[in-house]
């Protein structure tokens, strides 16, 4: 029988199906795939509720990465008393964030608090750092952690029997579509390593993938095929923008109108577009390929 997980919606930014947080109940408690940003700890705090359980039936918390909308309650739930798994390179940025929140405050200044809340540091003691393919064993689950960089750096994807929790490395999707969007945010972008990340997991032959925005799904091979087919696809148009040396901002607005055009492409409507936008903001985008441009393939062009 396959194990109980429950999609917690976190209504971020007063909207249905944008972050989720995973509720894995057990006999001691509950896991949780995800936290989602301070700003939506009420939000976390109905799901539980609505479950049967408060933040304090929470033992572990299995981060996919530090971004705000994923990691941005780990600190406020390990208050609580939840033990915290996140990736060695993101590690020291949960027991001090300083950095990370300087980092942040500068892309949304005075929308900082607003959007994202607290990030409130996790004590060194319940910070837990997983070897790439190492079992964690809580109870009677046993998840696997994954080292998924392309995304970021310090991205884990966790597998549980059949089901993987794919953070972003798996991209965005909304309940009822078929089409998958990569979140390609700075400053660790890699599409090759995307790709390779990817490949990871369809070779693992899970049926199921989680992706933090938004659910879970029952295609999990096909979905990471989309996803694949986006890596490759972006990595073609870059090839056929870039050369004219577009501003951020011009790079920004081609960008634009080329996701407008595959989402409608894909049957995506206006609604599931807006939360497909709030879920993965694509002026991020802009910075983030331009970025991995100059970096990495422009240097190897030279």
């Amino acid at each position: 029988m396959a194990q109980a997980v429950h999609t917690l919606d976190l209504n971020f930014q007063n909207r249905h199906d944008a972050i989720a947080a995973f509720l894995i109940p057990y006999s001691g408690g509950a896991v949780l795939v995800e936290t989602g940003p301070g700003s939506t700890i009420e939000g976390l705090k109905a799901g539980l509720v609505a479950h049967g359980m408060t933040a304090s039936n929470v033992t572990h918390v299995l981060l996919s990465h530090i971004h705000l909308d994923h990691a941005g309650a780990a600190g406020w739930l390990a208050q609580q008393g939840a033990e915290v798994y996140v990736h060695p390179v993101g590690a020291p940025h949960m027991i001090n964030p300083e950095k990370l929140i300087a980092s942040a405050t500068r892309i949304y200044q005075d929308r900082m608090h607003t959007l994202w809340g607290d990030f409130l540091a996790v004590p060194e003691d319940r910070l837990h750092i997983p070897e790439d393919g190492e079992t964690i064993t809580i109870a009677d689950l046993e998840f696997v952690a994954y080292f998924t960089p392309g995304h970021a750096e310090h991205h884990i994807a966790y597998g549980l029997g059949d089901l993987v929790f794919s953070g972003d490395v798996g991209g965005v999707r909304m309940p009822g579509c078929d089409y998958v969007r990569l979140p390609l945010v700075p400053p660790e972008l890699h599409l090759g390593k995307w790709q390779a990340s990817l490949e990871l997991l369809l070779e693992k032959g899970f049926k199921r993938i989680a992706p933090t925005h938004f659910s879970i799904y029952d295609d999990a091979e096909k979905h990471i095929e989309n996803g694949l087919k986006a890596v490759t696809s972006t990595e073609k148009w870059l090839e056929e923008i870039m050369p004219s040396e577009p501003t951020n901002e011009e790079l920004g607005k081609k960008f634009a109108a080329w996701m407008y055009e595959q989402a409608k492409t894909n049957g995506v409507s206006e609604h599931d577009l807006k939360t497909y936008e709030i879920a993965n903001p694509l002026h991020m985008s802009a910075t983030g390929m331009a970025r991995y441009w100059k970096k990495f393939r422009q240097k190897n062009k030279t």
